[in-house]
């Protein structure tokens, strides 16, 4: 079980806060993933204040990373619990917060040493973010070696 930090300000807009509501808001960080393609019967969301606890099964390590920045990157949530079971166990994801004023490409070149990186990052990180004029500060990418 690891435990990844995301910044409470940032990232998509639920309709119901989930301090207020957290067995609606954990419908809602569901239905994120279904609406991404990245989930299916098997994959449990709870909320308990600004930390979410997602647990089940994915088939790859890329989609479990997928699915801890779509439920990590969004307004409220500060912590993501992982209990999620992949195919490749023992792979730790490589994450990066974009800094203010940064593009995909300054991300690029800081992680990589390579701006040209940023169509990388861009694939690595779909459906979560689909456009490199997208990201915004505090977003959490994930960064494969």
């Amino acid at each position: 079980m690891a435990r990844y930090s995301f910044i409470a300000e940032a990232g998509h807009q639920l309709e119901v806060p989930l301090a207020t509501e957290p067995d609606k808001a954990a419908a809602q960080l569901k239905g994120r993933l279904e609406d991404l393609g990245l989930t299916h019967d098997h994959l449990q969301v709870s909320v308990e204040g600004s930390k979410v606890t997602v647990t089940g099964d994915a088939a790859l390590q890329e989609q479990k990373e997928k699915i801890l920045l779509a439920l990590g990157n969004v307004i409220g949530v500060t912590e993501v619990e992982d209990r999620v079971e992949a195919g490749q166990e023992g792979l730790a994801p490589r994450f990066v917060t974009v800094h203010e004023g940064e593009t995909l490409g300054d991300v690029a070149l800081r992680v990589y040493d390579d701006p040209a990186a940023a169509k990388r990052l861009l694939a690595e990180n779909h459906p979560v973010v689909t456009d490199a004029n997208g990201i915004y500060p505090g977003l959490v990418l994930r960064a494969p070696a």
